[in-house]
């Protein structure tokens, strides 16, 4: 897994700047951060990226190369037939799955998607509540989510999008499909 959040030391390194002024950046509202219970800034990856490209700092290509993709589905084969067709056939994706909405959370903090293909009905935390989540956290409201249901009925589609959904579409879907729409949106 690559990394996704950053201390000052590694963010100016990426930058080619010194830490204090990564810290300044920070300190000044131009760089969102956050503090660990220890004190210390920790920098997310897509922050730190927004960072460098509004202010011109080019981004190492070796920082950009590989996309991430999260697989939320409770259903197994639906998930893990999803998660093989895309490690096999594309090469810039890392590929990620998770099983419900809850354990999705922990794994978004962890992995830093760059999209998130998901499920609306599931246990323990649904879809809708995960879209609500991600666009409301600043620090991951840009992460791409692509909603695949089972049950796309219209009240579905419509409140998915409300929740902050980029794209929905219906199960089941062509894998070519799935991967066209993914392209476009990230």
């Amino acid at each position: 897994m690559k990394k996704n959040v950053f201390t000052t030391f590694q963010a100016a390194d990426i930058c080619s700047t010194s830490d204090s002024s990564i810290k300044r950046y920070i300190k000044s509202g131009m760089l969102k951060a956050y503090r660990t219970p220890g004190g210390h800034y920790r920098i997310v990856k897509n922050e730190l990226f927004t960072f460098m490209k509004e202010n011109n700092i080019p981004i190492p290509v070796r920082e950009i190369l590989r996309k991430k993709i999260l697989i939320v589905d409770d259903d197994e084969q639906v998930r893990e037939s999803t998660a093989k067709y895309l490690r096999i056939n594309v090469r810039n994706y890392d590929v990620a799955t998770s099983e419900d909405g809850f354990d999705a959370g922990i794994m978004i903090a962890q992995y830093m998607p760059n999209i998130i293909i998901l499920d609306l009905i599931m246990p323990r935390m649904d879809g809708f509540s995960v879209c609500e989540k991600i666009k409301r956290n600043p620090l991951i409201k840009n992460i791409k989510i692509l909603v695949l249901t089972g049950y796309a009925s219209d009240k579905n589609v419509k409140r998915a999008y409300e929740c902050g959904a980029d794209k929905v579409l219906a199960k089941p879907i062509e894998k070519e499909e799935l991967l066209n729409e993914i392209n476009s949106l990230i």
